[in-house]
């Protein structure tokens, strides 16, 4: 449950963050962070969504870098995520470690769209730059039009920071780092795996034209779902179909309460399912403001 005040904010921040609610309350992904409701009154928003036990950033912070293995699992479910999204129309545009998210039975959830912008059907590219410079794409950084591929850029650094152990550029100067990402060639590790070096070359293409992007890229053989992983996530589809529609127990908000925005205490019923092996944990979690 988030509790965002509005005090201090802009119209601007306000705007974003009302944008941020209506782009999440929209999508429904396995590896998209849920949104199960959302109020505001006239001191602050409240969004409540999904429990999510952890941030890819701490893991970072952690363990510094991860196994090829464990990345590769984790590029195949951001893929889906970014693919849902795009194939929505949707960017997220501040892709990075700390908007994502370790859910129940290590699904990785996509999170924070306080950047993200929804294009119409006419939309080809847009100018504004938003985004963490760390991860952001060279078009970005040149303050040149840009589309979804420059998703695309700051899911390959995510990826090279999660098996390297820092970005592939890393530097404490903004200017420094904006010349780097535009001039410097990648370097690759020799104990990277083929599969994994061709993918990330696709993605960290400095020309947004030549960026390895949809369908191809979810066809390349490193992301590419073997049969049983697609059995596993059809079973956790069909789990959680079966679970929102026994809607009588779970998201049940106190309505009395919600409809007072002075109210002290507010009851949030959550369920959510843990496949290891399908046990089902219920928690009642009560915030106190």
């Amino acid at each position: 449950m988030k509790f965002i005040l509005k005090h201090g904010k802009s119209d601007k921040d306000i705007h974003n963050l009302r944008q941020e609610i209506e782009i999440l309350r929209k999508l429904k992904h396995e590896n998209i962070i849920e949104m199960l409701d959302s109020f505001e009154s006239p001191q602050e928003f409240c969004v409540v969504t999904e429990f999510a036990q952890g941030e890819l950033f701490e893991i970072l912070e952690d363990d510094k870098f991860l196994p090829e293995e464990q990345v590769q699992a984790i590029a195949k479910q951001l893929v889906r995520a970014l693919h849902y999204l795009h194939s929505n129309r949707i960017i997220h545009r501040d892709m990075k470690p700390q908007n994502i998210l370790i859910g129940a039975g290590s699904v990785v959830k996509l999170c924070d769209f306080g950047f993200a912008r929804a294009m119409s059907a006419n939309t080809v590219v847009l100018r504004s730059i938003k985004g963490t410079p760390l991860y952001m794409a060279p078009e970005l950084v040149r303050e040149q039009p840009y589309n979804h591929t420059a998703d695309l850029w700051s899911l390959g650094v995510i990826l090279y920071e999660l098996f390297v152990g820092q970005p592939p550029f890393y530097t404490n100067s903004v200017y420094a780092l904006i010349r780097h990402i535009i001039k410097d060639p990648v370097k690759y590790p020799d104990n990277m795996s083929p599969n994994f070096r061709s993918f990330l070359k696709g993605l960290l293409n400095k020309v947004p034209q030549n960026r390895l992007t949809w369908p191809a890229l979810l066809e390349h053989p490193f992301v590419k779902e073997t049969s049983v992983e697609l059995e596993a996530r059809e079973m956790r589809a069909t789990a959680d179909a079966a679970w929102r529609g026994e809607g009588n127990i779970i998201r049940t908000l106190n309505s009395s309460t919600v409809s007072s925005p002075e109210s002290k205490t507010l009851t949030v019923y959550v369920r959510y399912l843990e496949f290891c092996p399908f046990s089902i944990c219920y928690h009642q979690l009560h915030c106190h403001r």
